[in-house]
């Protein structure tokens, strides 16, 4: 059967309206053009602070199964609109150009403010239109999927840079095969990675090479709306660990306390993993080995909060390998942004981290090139990180202008 495509175009003339008259927009996107937005959406007033809005839209981008994004957009009303909400969603594919994609984002939020201001006095100017033509290249649904929902996705890069005393190239390849649907998800990627890096000075020479080939593949199967089963596998290489190969196989169960349909405006999920692998290394490590098998769990914690106040992001995970328990690692990372009140914003967060489970680290002290050019893993009890970050905004509470000039 074939298919109408609708597209609702609001149509409204913001000359015929002072700041006063318009409602206020809210708009919080980290990964949108907002320049785009606000130019294109010129029949509301934007404003700098969600408090001072009559509509609050919040847009959370995740990617989907097709490898593009699904956007999600909440819109919340306040003041005269205080009873009205709205949730609306938008799935791209890698196809699209950044120009498609935000005009398509654009059409959406314009079909959600028609919901807050058909009952108001700016009602008389939204005109309506859909176009009934179909274009298969842009459509992001068929009827019938010839790659029964694989997407395949390559990608290189090649980088040179030159100077009197430093030369620099580096070359990147990533080839990746996925399947997602409901109900499984399956995921294959190859990457490989190079870098050589010369430094003179003082007729004293330095060369530094890293190179990082891998292999993964991953399945997950869905149990039901708070369980799921899989497996992650892979093999790899990598100067930088003093690994010459290794592969690895491990599967895992999780648990989500909330349903998994719901993840993203909040996610609290525990995972556990268990597995056998392989290690080949370049150079005898401390531990006088050249090569070893290795048994491992991980126990995992995750938790994301997306709400209006603001968003919070927790991760805790253990790892110990069974052949000797004293060998683990423990991690934390953590970070908070909360909006305080009308106009003050806190981000802060780190990450701590403590190692006890370097087994590939080579025998022998490491030379000032290798600590300098960051070529081979340092021994090292722990890491961490803080970090903080305050804004305060006051003064006018429009934001609709753009000026480029300069």
């Amino acid at each position: 059967m074939k298919k109408i495509l609708l597209f609702f175009i609001l149509l409204l003339h913001h000359n015929l309206y002072s700041q006063e008259d318009l409602n206020n927009l809210f708009i919080k996107c980290d990964r949108c053009d907002n320049n785009f937005l606000k130019n294109e959406i010129n029949y509301v007033n934007h404003v700098r602070e969600q408090g001072l809005a009559d509509i609050q839209l919040f847009i959370y981008r995740n990617r989907n199964a097709n490898n593009g994004n699904r956007y999600s957009l909440d819109f919340i009303g306040k003041n005269n609109f205080l009873d009205k909400k709205l949730s609306l969603v938008l799935d791209t594919n890698p196809r699209l150009t950044r120009d498609e994609i935000r005009n398509a984002l654009k059409r959406k939020i314009d079909i959600g403010l028609v919901y807050f201001l058909i009952e108001t006095d700016i009602s008389d100017k939204i005109n309506i239109s859909y176009d009934s033509i179909i274009n298969n290249s842009n459509s992001y649904e068929s009827s019938s999927d010839k790659w029964k929902n694989w997407v395949f996705q390559s990608a290189g890069e090649v980088n040179f840079e030159n100077e009197t005393s430093r030369k620099e190239s580096n070359i990147r390849i990533e080839l990746d095969a996925d399947k997602v649907t409901d109900k499984i998800k399956l995921q294959f990627d190859i990457d490989f990675e190079r870098s050589n890096n010369k430094y003179e000075n003082d007729n004293n020479i330095f060369i530094s090479k890293r190179n990082k080939k891998s292999f993964g593949a991953k399945s997950v199967w869905s149990i039901n709306n708070k369980w799921s089963a899989g497996f992650n596998a892979g093999a790899s290489g990598d100067t930088y660990q003093n690994i010459d190969f290794r592969y690895y196989i491990m599967p895992a169960i999780e648990y989500s306390f909330f349903p998994y349909d719901e993840f993203v405006r909040r996610e609290m999920v525990i995972n556990y993993r268990i597995g056998y692998g392989y290690r080949n290394y370049i150079e005898e490590t401390i531990y006088n080995k050249l090569d070893e098998h290795v048994y491992l769990h991980q126990l995992a914690f995750e938790t994301r909060f997306r709400q209006p106040w603001g968003e919070i992001y927790t991760n805790l995970r253990g790892k110990t390998f069974l052949q000797d328990p004293s060998k683990n690692s423990f991690s934390l990372d953590s970070w908070f942004s909360i909006r305080i009140f009308e106009g003050l914003a806190v981000r802060f967060g780190g990450e701590i981290e403590i190692i006890r489970d370097q087994l590939s680290l080579p025998k022998g002290n490491a030379s000032i090139e290798d600590l300098l050019l960051q070529q081979q893993e340092i021994a090292t009890d722990f890491r961490s990180e803080f970090r903080i970050a305050i804004g305060y905004t006051f003064g006018s509470a429009f934001n609709n202008y753009l000026n480029s000039r300069l």
